[in-house]
């Protein structure tokens, strides 16, 4: 379910859960899979007692050496894909300046307000994030020699780093989202689910699109709801 009423909300980020997990320093080739594998965790992590609406299935990452579970609901793939492509994007159209980019995975409420003259004017709806984690990757270059087995080598190599670094990621958010469960909230009155948002942030912590600062890393414009997660008991 698309956010189209973002402009018409106030957002709030009081005692938010804020997660950092390790920087990502991958070439541009394995960008894809990477955020793909870690997007499939973060909702995964979520979703515990309601996971039949996703159907997770544990599988072995085509590209890497990494076994994570993925959900197979065609519709939440396809937003998923989405997300990946544009991340993919920013980062390659980002590449002759800082190569650096993060993505922004929000969890939030929506309150609706009483109806008044003010809050027609500021927004009826407020939205809570209470949750935020943040990737941050760095493309690295990939060198090429002469020699095509040495060619073949630097691909080897990049491939089993970011093998390796997806692995100490996930371990980071199964770890912080097991241990870390007092904050969620109770579900809204007649939902058995969590809303969440995507957005994008350059190396600096800059709103990629706008170029403004971002307060506390969260791109409201530019953020894209992607599904609702059911409440995790």
């Amino acid at each position: 379910e698309s956010d189209t009423r973002s402009s018409s909300r106030q957002i709030a980020m009081l005692n938010v859960e804020e997660f950092l997990s390790p920087e990502l320093r991958l070439a541009m080739c394995h960008v894809k899979e990477a955020i793909r594998i870690i997007l499939h965790c973060l909702v995964v992590c979520r979703t515990i007692g309601g996971a039949d609406s996703i159907d997770p299935k544990a599988v072995v990452s085509e590209l890497f050496d990494v076994e994570y579970v993925r959900i197979n609901e065609s519709q939440h793939v396809q937003e998923l894909e989405r997300t990946v492509e544009k991340f993919s994007e920013i980062l390659e159209n980002n590449l002759d300046r800082s190569g650096k980019a993060q993505l922004v995975f929000n969890l939030y409420t929506v309150k609706t307000r009483k109806q008044s003259l003010w809050n027609r004017i500021v927004g009826s709806d407020e939205k809570t994030v209470f949750e935020q984690w943040r990737i941050p990757v760095a493309v690295q270059p990939l060198n090429r020699y002469l020699n095509p087995a040495d060619n073949l080598r630097e691909e080897a190599n990049l491939q089993a780093s970011a093998s390796q670094q997806v692995q100490q990621v996930l371990h980071y958010i199964i770890a912080r989202a097991n241990t870390k469960v007092d904050h969620l909230p109770s579900p809204e009155k007649d939902t058995v689910s969590y809303k969440f948002e995507v957005a994008f942030l350059s190396g600096d912590g800059k709103e990629i699109g706008t170029g403004s600062l971002l307060p506390q890393g969260l791109g409201s414009s530019i953020s894209q709801t992607i599904r609702h997660l059911p409440y995790m008991a």
